[in-house]
């Protein structure tokens, strides 16, 4: 039975609740949402009040046989309803005005035309009371015209006007005293609504500065920049900004959903309440794909009552890939600083670095062999098959010389043809077992790919770490220096005994010395006709060191070109035939033309010309005096630029000559595109003529070829007088060897000059 009454009073309630106590938090109509809230509860209130009263005087004047006042009774129910009805459609206005009206109507009829003095006065109460209503509901306009419209029911009042008969009935004021009347009039018509609306103007006022500040909260949680998140104690969100939202995918509302349920754990979760997870700096992430998915740290996390704690969050995504990318490139840089750009072996710096840590692991005795290998004919590779086949061939060397060694060494590229493998920990005994096993291990013939076969020259020296020298760089460039001599003398690996490599070592400390101080001296060799009409001179440059004594060009300038330093001497020489061109013309000579030797790396240099001409200039010598050699190696590797250096050079009136031809195997079919005047047939092919028959059909082939071309043609090494007449009868017009002169400084070749001054081409 209780269960039921309380059923049916819930069914009751809950309508009832939801038309008088309207939702009241938040929204831009709150102010209309109150006073229409209010509005309902007065006319509810007044509804069951007047239900009462009209039941009870209606069946009174039933009774009486006074049926007009149930027709009163009933029209003032008619009103009530009807502002109830407008009060349910939200229209605001209309209800507080069909309230007011039906207020100020019932309290003056009773007021007019009931004649009971208690009664009267109520009626004067709901008039004087209809402009605080007025004030309140609807505003001040409507409830300054009721307090003026109020003066006539005072002065009704205060007049003692009689009523007129209505229906018969006798009806009189309230008889009262002026001054009651007065005082209802001015307590409930005046003060009672002037200081109500003085409160409600605070109010007001108070109300729209309170808006104002949630909406300034509400506009900087919205759009402060951080992620935002207010949950309760349980882990549901109660509130959340739309950065968060964003962050986590969310589309609708977020109110009531778990932030554990948005949110994945980037590590273990703490144990302990739903939040205790979410402490600062703790790393979450967000996002249903892996391409969305954001990376969010925990920034802070505040209590802020009512059980309530705000978090923070900060959106790493971007700053994480950024380090990631950072340290991505801070590796590649490391990377690209130890490792070979092209072939990707190790730089010399890693394997120093390699042989200083394994040193702290070696035993007594033993030793870490550090063994160079020069891969012979590279240029030639590249020239032949590319340099992307010749970097290939590269790899392969190396990783066969890695698999020999192991697996436990290390091979780096420490020059463009020279590889550097550091073998581990070893007996000096066994070092020598462990170089021959590398040099076993590399076949005699190399596959490029579908490129072809290649019969490279492997050329090995060794040293031994940190027996043979203190330092890892040291021992690097010890087993470089013996295998320069290994490759001088017999092929194979070689452990050169130490007064070779010192000697090597002495020489590339005192080469150094030489070019600064300028100990390299210049001898010239003529270059004559089969008459012995001198054509010219070509420039030998000469050394002869203080701690090593006389020194071939051939060793010294091989130094030269593996330590880089074979342009400078190239400077020099310039210089040095320069100038000794301006003596012999100051001395009344005929100006020779002497020829200079470049090297490949002089063909290389950018700056190839500005060094000619600077020199030329400096001594004010004429270009056709100067005539510049170049080895056909070099141009069979790199014709191209050759031809654009020599090209350039010759436009200027410089002769251009190819050194030691025959011997570059590739440059034949490519000769009429080079810029040159003069052919140098090597000194090679002149051994054994006349006689030697292959020798013989070569050096006919040069000559042929060369006078073709319309190009000078001059024989080096010309040491025999049948040499020379062989020579001359094939139609060579320029010797040059021991049979006519040996090289000699320039002072030696004045006498020369005036008896012979020469016809200069």
């Amino acid at each position: 039975m209780l269960a039921s009454l309380h059923a049916a009073g819930a069914r009751i309630w809950e309508p009832l609740q939801h038309f008088l106590h309207l939702p009241t938090q938040g929204g831009d109509d709150h102010h209309e949402r109150v006073q229409l809230s209010a509005l309902r509860i007065v006319l509810f209130s007044g509804l069951l009040l007047e239900l009462a009263i009209g039941l009870h005087s209606s069946w009174q004047a039933m009774q009486r046989g006074m049926y007009h006042i149930v027709v009163i009774v009933a029209l003032f129910f008619v009103a009530l309803i009807g502002a109830m009805r407008v009060s349910a459609s939200h229209r605001h206005r209309g209800s507080t005005i069909a309230l007011i009206a039906t207020i100020y109507a019932g309290g003056f009829t009773i007021a007019a035309f009931v004649r009971v003095p208690e009664v009267a006065r109520l009626g004067y109460l709901f008039c004087y009371t209809a402009p605080l209503l007025a004030g309140l509901l609807h505003g001040y306009r409507l409830a300054t015209a009721l307090m003026l419209l109020n003066v006539v029911p005072f002065w009704m009042a205060a007049a003692g006007l009689l009523p007129p008969t209505l229906f018969g009935i006798e009806n009189s004021l309230a008889a009262a005293p002026i001054y009651v009347q007065a005082l209802l009039f001015v307590f409930f018509n005046v003060c009672l609504p002037l200081a109500a609306f003085r409160v409600l103007g605070a109010l007001r006022s108070s109300q729209q500065r309170l808006q104002r500040a949630q909406q300034l909260y509400e506009d900087l949680f919205q759009h402060h920049g951080v992620p935002t998140a207010v949950c309760a104690a349980d882990g549901r969100i109660q509130r959340a900004n739309r950065q968060f939202a964003q962050l986590v995918g969310a589309s609708g509302e977020l109110q009531g959903v778990p932030l554990a349920g948005l949110l994945h754990a980037t590590q273990a979760d703490a144990a302990g309440g739903p939040l205790d997870a979410f402490a600062p700096g703790t790393h979450w992430k967000a996002g249903s794909s892996p391409q969305q998915q954001r990376l969010l740290v925990v920034r802070s996390r505040r209590d802020c009552g009512e059980q309530h704690i705000a978090l923070t969050f900060h959106d790493v995504t971007d700053l994480r890939s950024l380090q990631h990318e950072l340290i991505r490139s801070q590796a590649q840089a490391e990377y690209l600083a130890s490792h070979d750009e092209v072939t990707g072996l190790p730089k010399p710096q890693r394997l120093w670095q390699w042989l200083e840590r394994r040193r702290a692991d070696l035993e007594e005795g033993e030793v870490l062999p550090v063994v160079s290998c020069r891969l012979g004919g590279l240029r030639q590779i590249n020239a032949r098959f590319g340099l992307t086949q010749g970097n290939r061939f590269i790899k392969s060397v190396a990783d066969t010389l890695r698999q020999a060694a192991g697996g436990q060494g290390l091979v780096a590229r420490t020059r463009g043809s020279v590889l550097c493998i550091a073998l581990p920990p070893m007996k000096p005994a066994d070092a020598s077992v462990a170089i021959a096993r590398l040099r076993s291990a590399t076949p005699v013939q190399w596959q490029l790919g579908e490129a072809g076969m290649v019969a490279p020259e492997l050329a090995f020296g060794a040293a031994f770490y940190p027996a043979d020298a203190d330092e890892a760089a040291e021992a690097m460039h010890r087993s470089e220096v013996a295998m320069e001599l290994a490759r001088q003398g017999r092929p194979g690996a070689e452990l050169s005994d130490a007064q070779a490599v010192s000697r090597r070592i002495t020489l590339e400390a005192g080469l150094a010395r030489a070019i600064d101080a300028r100990e390299l001296r210049v001898e010239y060799q003529p270059k004559l006709n089969a008459d012995g009409v001198l054509l010219g001179f070509e420039a030998l440059v000469r050394w002869h060191s203080p701690q090593l004594g006389h020194l071939a060009p051939a060793e010294f300038v091989q130094v030269a070109e593996q330590m880089g330093w074979v342009t400078r001497i190239t400077d020099l020489v310039l210089d040095e035939v320069c100038r000794q061109i301006a003596r012999w013309r100051a001395a009344g000579m005929a100006e020779p033309q002497v020829a200079v030797n470049l090297s490949a790396r002089d063909l290389d240099r950018d700056d190839l010309q500005a060094a000619v001409f600077g020199a030329l200039e400096r001594h004010g010598i004429e270009p056709r005096a100067l005539q510049l050699e170049v080895t056909e190696t070099y141009l069979a590797e790199r014709p191209e630029r050759a031809a654009q250096q020599l090209g350039q050079l010759r436009e200027r009136g410089i002769k251009i000559a190819i050194d030691d031809f025959g011997t570059g195997y590739s440059s034949l079919a490519k000769l009429a595109d080079l810029p040159i005047d003069v052919l140098k047939i090597d000194r090679s092919f002149l051994v054994g003529l006349p006689g030697n028959a292959r020798r013989e059909r070569i050096v006919r082939s040069i000559v042929t070829l060369a006078n073709g071309l319309q190009l000078g043609v001059v024989a080096e090494g010309v040491e025999h007088a049948a040499q020379l007449r062989f020579l001359h009868a094939l139609g060579v017009n320029g010797f040059q060897g021991f049979l006519f002169h040996r090289p000699a400084p320039a002072e030696q070749w004045n006498a020369l000059l005036l008896a012979r001054p020469g016809v200069w081409p």
